[in-house]
């Protein structure tokens, strides 16, 4: 992934709420935890619009709890 970067505005009061709440010890600064949720929105909504609507790891869970109720 290419390391240039575009600015984007988020209000003040936005800003410093994710400053406060934000991991410290996991990011070194807002615009890094802002692009680590962004991507992670994205990705989400990437895998939401694909051919497949399930993962594996998500298959797997929907059969196991089949499997609990009885119906495989």
């Amino acid at each position: 992934m290419s390391q240039e970067s575009e600015n984007v505005r988020i209000p003040t009061w936005l800003y410093k709420k994710i400053e406060q709440r934000m991991p410290k010890d996991q990011f070194k600064s807002v615009s890094d935890y802002v692009c680590f949720v962004l991507s992670q929105v994205v990705s989400e909504f990437e895998r939401k619009q694909s051919d497949q609507p399930y993962t594996p790891e998500d298959e797997e869970k929907v059969k196991d709890k089949l499997r609990a109720l009885g119906y495989l």
